[in-house]
């Protein structure tokens, strides 16, 4: 399971257990007492955690695609592949390789800006799908 929605599970937990340990019945209470601010707080891990558990890792290459928008700047696919999470590994002489696991999904190159169309929307299906951009050679028989 992912950090987040785990996070989001202890504070939902938490927030039930705050406000099961709060509960008194009494008669009309006038002013302010510690039950009341503990439940505000229970209420606010109870937000907290829903956010939490119910957020979705956004796809910023798909998004792109799927908007159409063309992105030709390097610093902005490194930017796009280190926030979905991708190892980037730079010195390489063909650029900077981006790695998924032990694999290399696909290498950006060196230059500020991408001359072709297609170099830059095979880099973002490989950043947005997670395989690899490269052509595999299969053995001959």
């Amino acid at each position: 399971m992912n950090k987040k929605r785990i996070t989001g599970f202890v504070f939902i937990v938490l927030a039930i257990g705050i406000a099961l340990s709060n509960i008194s019945i009494t008669g009309a209470v006038i002013g302010t007492s510690i039950s009341n601010s503990l439940s505000l707080v229970a209420v606010v891990f109870l937000i907290a955690g829903f956010i939490l558990t119910f957020q979705r890792d956004r796809n910023y290459a798909q998004e792109i695609l799927d908007q159409r928008r063309y992105v030709d700047d390097t610093r902005e696919l490194k930017k796009i592949a280190r926030k979905m999470g991708y190892n980037l590994i730079e010195g390489y002489k063909e650029g900077t390789r981006v790695y998924s696991g032990n694999e290399v999904l696909t290498v950006i190159p060196n230059h500020r800006k991408i001359g072709r169309k297609g170099t830059a929307k095979s880099i973002l299906e490989a950043l947005a799908t997670g395989e690899s951009s490269f052509r595999r050679r299969q053995a001959h028989a």
